[in-house]
């Protein structure tokens, strides 16, 4: 039964969205906290750094997509910490990842995005005025990322209050006009910097996976992280 609540949090991740949201609800009032002591002591199991880093990035992500906010804000402080057998080095980049996750938790304002977009206009997310904005990181590589392009291009069409943002992290410019323009999405606010990965908006968003999706209110604050449109519609009760 050691791995019996690990297994759960495995399961969970690999829901349907649908699913995902029913767990979520079960997980803000009951199971959330098994799952954290569960979670504390995979972690506490972990003394060489590769083992514990990819334990925990893969739970606080797992738990941030979840909406699990109370599970986050305890990953955030690093249980068993002190134990690792790490360079002072290595414990940074765990406490830079702590960081990141930190910034973008559901109820805290998203960092600003300040970046040229692919038709060379000059884009600031604080300067954005609709009711909501919805960001989403995707790859030119990942079918499903191109199925929620076509999926957001039908839903802003009918939604005009709510702001378009999209961050792609891999594919060269030009593949990246014509998909964009083939799916309906072309007049919206696209970012394609080239730096991929590595992009300074990707680091501050924490995105270590493609499609992700955040929602932001008129104040620009997270308020949630949909998998798709009808649970864009489920969070603003459209």
């Amino acid at each position: 039964m050691k791995q019996a609540k690990l297994l759960i949090i495995i399961l969970l991740l690999t829901l349907s969205p649908f699913l995902r949201g029913q767990v979520n609800n079960g997980l803000q009032k009951v199971q959330v906290y098994d799952l954290i002591l569960e979670a504390d002591k995979q972690l506490g199991e972990c003394r060489d750094y590769e083992s514990y880093k990819s334990v925990y990035q893969y739970l606080i992500y797992g738990f941030s997509e979840l909406g699990a906010n109370i599970a986050v804000d305890y990953m955030i402080r690093l249980p068993y910490f002190e134990y690792l057998d790490a360079t002072d080095e290595q414990k940074e980049e765990i406490m830079a990842i702590a960081s990141s996750f930190e910034r973008v938790k559901i109820g805290n304002k998203a960092p600003d995005i300040q970046a040229v977009t692919i038709n060379n206009e000059c884009f600031d997310l604080y300067n954005v005025d609709q009711d909501y904005t919805i960001i989403l990181f995707w790859s030119y590589s990942c079918p499903h990322c191109h199925d929620l392009l076509k999926e957001l291009a039908n839903f802003a069409k009918k939604n005009k209050n709510f702001a378009i943002v999209t961050v792609n992290v891999s594919g060269e410019v030009k593949q990246v006009k014509r998909l964009l323009r083939r799916v309906g999405m072309k007049n919206y606010h696209n970012i394609c910097d080239g730096e991929g990965w590595q992009s300074p908006i990707v680091e501050d968003y924490a995105v270590d996976m493609t499609p992700s999706m955040m929602l932001l209110d008129k104040d620009k604050i997270i308020i949630g992280k949909p998998f798709n449109t009808e649970e864009i519609e489920n969070i603003v009760e459209l």
